[in-house]
Order: C-alpha cells, then structure tokens, then sequence
C-alpha cells in the first residue's frame, strides 16, 4: 500500500480535513493507511464479516452500486479491487462520482501482467481481472463524465501472499512498468457543457493511455 499512497499523494493533498470512502473496504488494509493522512475514513462493504475487521471504525454494509450516501458526501471515493467483481463497473463508478465531491481513485488488476492473467484464468471468482487493463478501467472513468488527471501501471506485490523473503527484490517494481500488476487511476470530476468538446477530450486522453 506504501507505494501506492506515495504516488496518490503526488497529486491528490491529503491532510487532516480529508475525508474519504472506501468502498469495499474488505478488511480495512487500504483505509489503515489513508487513515493515517487523512481526516476521516468511512469504508462500505457488502460482506457480513469483513467490517468486523475493519480498523478504522466508521463501516458500513452495503451496496457498490447503491451508495447509501448523500451526492458530493466526500472528497474522495476510493476502490481498489473491487470493480473486477461487480456485475455493472460502470453503475458503481457512476456512484463513486456521485459522492465524491472531486477526487476518484480506482486500483485494480492489470491483466497484463503474467501473474494476474494466470489467476484470472485459473479462479473462476477472479475472471473479471481478464478484462480489467488500464484502458479498460481509463474508459469507465471517462465514459461517467470524469477527467483522468494522473495513472500508473504499477508493482510485482500481492496483497496477502508475497514471501516476505521477495520483497526487497520485487520492491523495485514499485514503479511504472507496463507489466505491473495494478492500475492506478486517478480521475477529477469535471463540468463540461459541450459535448463536442467532451468527447474530443475523451479521444484525446485514450489515445495517451494506449
């Protein structure tokens, strides 16, 4: 998560009057970091038994794709591996817009990457990473009225299950290459009232992700 946070905090200030959702939250690892720069942390999942984990003390159970919040309810809404799992991406992110006030920030597998498209292809609960790529996940933002400001292919550590005896070595990954293991983008909500020049916008930024 280090790594990760380094590279948000580039472009989004966190501080003590931040506030922040995290939306399926699982176990809280993402909010335990956040909640060390930020003001407030709330996380939202839909298990029954991850919040009983959760560090951070604001959780709770619900539905991605249904935010039980209020429009502009925070600063920034936040996933990380959670699209890849949803039936309806697109309805989710549309939601993380809705709540965030500006910032909206999305990890998530890189299918390019070796490992993760051997996982995507050997558990069948993890198949949705086989179509989730930074261009993929670029379109979504894009396709719900966000403005890509800052993205990056990133990492050789997984979550969970990397030796520690590795990480000195794959720490070097820890930077953007193409076969990195997680996408992170960052995208800002936008008010454009031309629709020609929303989608010229649009066709722009594609052709810099790709």
């Amino acid at each position: 998560m280090r790594p990760k946070l380094e590279y948000i905090l580039k472009t989004i200030p966190l501080n003590e009057s931040t506030t922040l959702l995290n939306i399926g939250c699982g176990n809280g690892i993402y909010s335990y970091y956040f909640a060390q720069v930020c003001g407030t942390v709330t996380g939202i999942d839909s298990s029954q038994n991850m919040p009983s984990e959760y560090p951070c003390g604001n959780v709770v159970q619900g539905n991605a794709a249904h935010l039980p919040f209020s429009a502009n309810s925070f600063d920034i809404a936040f996933e990380a591996n959670l699209l890849h799992h949803v039936d309806n991406r697109a309805k989710v992110v549309q939601e993380m817009a809705r709540v965030s006030r500006r910032w909206i920030i999305l990890i998530e597998p890189n299918r390019n990457n070796p490992l993760m498209l051997a996982f995507g292809l050997v558990v069948p609960a993890e198949r949705g990473l086989l179509t989730s790529t930074r261009k993929s996940n670029f379109t979504l933002l894009c396709e719900a009225g966000l403005n890509p400001v800052s993205w990056m292919t990133t990492g050789m550590i997984s979550q969970n299950n990397t030796p520690q005896s590795l990480l000195p070595v794959l720490k070097y990954f820890d930077r953007d290459v193409w076969y990195g293991e997680y996408v992170i983008l960052i995208a800002e909500k936008v008010s454009i009232s031309c629709p020609e020049r929303s989608m010229e916008q649009e066709r722009k930024q594609l052709a810099a992700v790709t």
